[in-house]
């Protein structure tokens, strides 16, 4: 698992600093370069400065939401658009809702870490 992501740059965006602490290490094992932020607020000003092959984003968040967060990817980044992941703890979106913003796979919370990895790496790979 340590090469599967080599090469990717990936943004990880949850209010829930454990979890995102666990994500970026693990996706930083995968050998993947990862930038984290809490909101989908910040996050959109990183990816305005900075290229990412992924984002992983939670849902519900304080400070800019995940689909607000969606939604201005899919308007402002028509060439060179992230991969995006959702990760919820939730049913906050549904399969035609997430087909419709572009998603590439929901993670429903809790999830097994490694499948996380290796669906990201498959998407990923498929995108090359």
């Amino acid at each position: 698992m340590k090469t599967l992501l080599t090469g990717k740059n990936i943004l990880v965006v949850d209010d829930e600093d454990l979890l995102r602490e666990i994500l970026v290490e693990d996706l930083t094992s995968a050998g993947a370069s990862v930038s984290d932020t809490s909101n989908g607020t910040l996050a959109f000003d990183l990816l305005q400065k900075q290229k990412f092959d992924a984002v992983v984003t939670d849902i519900r968040m304080p400070g800019g939401n995940g689909i607000k967060l969606i939604q201005n990817i899919n308007l402002h980044f028509k060439d060179n658009k992230p991969k995006i992941f959702v990760c919820s703890g939730y049913n906050d979106v549904s399969l035609d809702e997430t087909e419709a913003l572009s998603v590439s796979f929901t993670f429903d919370k809790p999830f097994d870490r490694e499948t996380f990895i290796r669906t990201l790496a498959k998407c990923l790979k498929d995108s090359d």
